[in-house]
């Protein structure tokens, strides 16, 4: 019987092309697993980031005390504190509404505890918008540009800040009752400072200054 000599290299062919086949499928595999491990790791980043930027927008500010400077006064019912610092700035214009918020000058809005001017006078319209005045025009003479702390509390249903407001040893909300321009306005629940308010206002009677002018008593 003849032999076919010519099959010998075609199958020697056949079973080097299938070895090369077998490398090379797990080589593939291993290629795809690899692209979908990469994936996962960045859709994990992707994810970790964005969590990260949200919960940093969002970030709660557990401070109860702010530093800044005297700003000015646009009303007698609040101070606007001006933060030099940028980054710390930043921070409360996620916290507080625009009407608390002055972004060219940098500068919040705190509402003082304790007193309002406003609510404090009735002597007729024009004695009143006066007496009004009077205060931002003494409190800006006094305290202007100096540096200040405010011991806040932070209305999340008002994006507010309310507090007092201190110069060095000079609490500004006591100053205000002690030189008559405003009453104490007692709040539900006594404050820390409540013996010290009262005896501010009744040393103001006494000595007849501002809203306890002898002639505005009558």
């Amino acid at each position: 019987m003849k032999k076919n000599y010519m099959a010998f290299p075609n199958k020697l062919y056949s079973v080097s092309l299938l070895m090369m086949l077998l490398l090379l499928v797990p080589n593939a595999w291993a290629q795809e697993d690899s692209f979908f491990n990469t994936e996962s790791i960045r859709s994990q980043l992707f994810n970790r980031m964005k969590d990260r930027k949200e919960k940093k927008n969002a970030r709660k500010i557990n401070l109860t005390i702010l530093h800044g400077v005297f700003g000015r006064m646009t009303d007698p019912e609040s101070i606007w504190v001006r933060i030099d610092s940028r980054t710390e700035f930043r921070k409360w214009t996620y916290k507080l509404s625009k009407q608390s918020l002055n972004l060219p000058r940098q500068e919040i809005r705190v509402w003082l505890k304790y007193v309002s001017p406003s609510q404090s006078v009735s002597f007729g319209k024009e004695y009143n918008t006066w007496f009004k005045k009077k205060v931002v025009f003494e409190m800006g003479k006094i305290f202007y540009n100096r540096n200040v702390r405010v011991d806040y509390d932070y209305s999340e249903k008002l994006y507010r800040m309310e507090g007092t407001v201190w110069s060095g040893d000079t609490n500004l909300n006591l100053w205000m009752i002690r030189n008559g321009w405003s009453y104490y306005l007692l709040p539900d629940e006594q404050p820390v400072e409540h013996e010290e308010l009262i005896a501010a206002e009744k040393e103001a009677r006494q000595k007849q200054v501002g809203l306890w002018k002898a002639e505005l008593q009558q």
